[in-house]
């Protein structure tokens, strides 16, 4: 019966794909090594759009998480076959939004330290407003 606990508990905690504790937040350098190795990656901005006219990673969705009912639309859109790499400014948005991508039955990485840590690790960003 122990053994079957320890099992249970361990699936659990690697259900996320993420570490045992359920950390799934990324340095820049791991989010782009990940982002550029998996197929079903789905990047997502939780910033305003102001925000992510001024500069956001190629090839990510804008998705304001701070307009709860848009966000809620939103994600409900979102194929649960794609990865979600979700970031903000500085991670604490982004947080949020990856709990809630977690909940909802997604595959999710969160960006540490947001844009503003990719930005200074060297990463460049895209202007191209076209995912708006």
């Amino acid at each position: 019966m122990r053994n079957f606990f320890v099992s249970l508990i361990a699936a659990l905690g690697f259900s996320t794909g993420c570490s045992a504790g359920g950390n799934c937040t990324l340095s820049p350098k791991e989010f782009a090594k990940s982002l550029a190795s998996d197929s079903t990656a789905y990047v997502l901005d939780v910033r305003h759009a102001g925000e992510f006219a001024d500069g956001h990673i190629a090839g990510a969705h804008l998705l304001d998480v701070l307009d709860v009912a848009t966000f809620e639309e939103g994600i409900g859109k979102i194929d649960k076959k794609h990865t979600v790499y979700v970031y903000c400014r500085s991670g604490r948005r982004s947080h949020a939004a990856w709990k809630r991508l977690t909940e909802c039955g997604f595959k999710a990485y969160d960006l540490k330290g947001g844009i503003l840590a990719w930005m200074a690790d060297g990463h460049e960003v895209s202007r191209n407003c076209s995912t708006l």
